[in-house]
């Protein structure tokens, strides 16, 4: 017989701590893959080696167990959530392309927690938007076809008022989701579209120049007619003042010649004395026969003392 070496018991004891920290480190591994969290922000289903869904309700906030490696968790938000489509092509009812940018914010009830995660599209959340997305889009479309081109701008409030209220009634009826809000965060026209635009306003304001023009040549005519009108007004003031001048000066000049020839007539001495105060103190050259009467210079003077 062979006399083989006594085991060291320190072997022994190494293979076992070991093997020991081995069995922990499974058990903890298999611990924490049986241990999951629900967050507030999000509820959770559970189904048996990805098929079998194992809740009928939807698991709540909190510290839940699974089977490791068999039971799969499929997660689902149910606080609000923010969807935003970008670069959507819609048309309108004049036939013109326009790109919109949609954003949604919308919320999952608890009660259609489990019809999303396992009767709507792939097992589990990995195609919540997607599915969403073809409504949107399909909404989004219905509500522009109603609408001019010309008159988008104006008419923006109407639109997300229509397409909001499609949206949520289409979400709800068919996944149960409730919409909170939809916002159209961007209008974006096709360059031809915008060209025609800048050419039309354009042409409106040459147009406008246009009619600025004619109003003020119309004005400047006006008021040349106003000022012509003006003058003649004043040029027929003045002289219908001259003539009424004149024919006070000829009638003043007529009653003074009648009150004369009747103060010589009256009077035959009233001649020397008017004779006298027209006379300009120089005596005429040359006296000839005649009518005009001779001034007796002496008489003047006596009747001047």
């Amino acid at each position: 017989m062979l006399n083989l070496p006594p085991k060291d018991p320190r072997d022994l004891f190494g293979r076992f701590r070991i093997g020991g920290l081995v069995a922990v480190v499974i058990l903890v591994v298999l611990f924490l893959n049986s241990m999951f969290v629900v967050s507030p922000s999000e509820e959770v289903g559970t189904r048996w080696m990805g098929g079998t869904p194992m809740t009928s309700a939807p698991l709540s906030t909190g510290v839940h167990f699974r089977v490791p490696f068999f039971e799969t968790v499929d997660r689902l938000q149910t606080s609000r959530s923010v969807y935003t489509l970008n670069g959507l092509d819609v048309y309108t009812n004049d036939n013109q392309k326009v790109t919109i940018d949609v954003s949604l914010i919308y919320q999952i009830p608890s009660s259609s927690v489990m019809n999303l995660l396992y009767h709507v599209g792939r097992a589990g959340a990995v195609d919540i938007e997607a599915t969403i997305l073809p409504v949107v889009r399909d909404r989004a479309l219905a509500a522009f076809a109603q609408y001019n081109t010309l008159t988008i701008s104006d008419q923006r409030a109407q639109i997300t008022a229509q397409m909001r209220k499609d949206i949520s009634e289409a979400l709800q009826r068919l996944f149960g989701v409730n919409v909170i809000d939809v916002q159209l965060v961007g209008i974006h026209y096709s360059p031809v579209f915008d060209q025609s635009i800048e050419e039309a306003v354009r042409a409106k304001n040459l147009a406008v120049q246009a009619e600025n023009t004619v109003a003020q040549k119309r004005y400047e005519g006006e008021q040349k007619t106003v000022t012509a009108n003006a003058e003649a007004t004043a040029a027929v003031e003045r002289a219908n003042g001259e003539a009424q001048a004149t024919v006070l000066q000829a009638q003043a000049q007529a009653k003074a010649i009648e009150t004369v020839g009747q103060a010589l007539k009256n009077n035959p001495e009233y001649s020397h004395f008017y004779g006298l105060q027209h006379w300009n103190g120089i005596l005429p050259q040359v006296v000839g026969a005649g009518s005009i009467p001779m001034i007796d210079l002496s008489k003047g003077q006596d009747a001047g003392k």
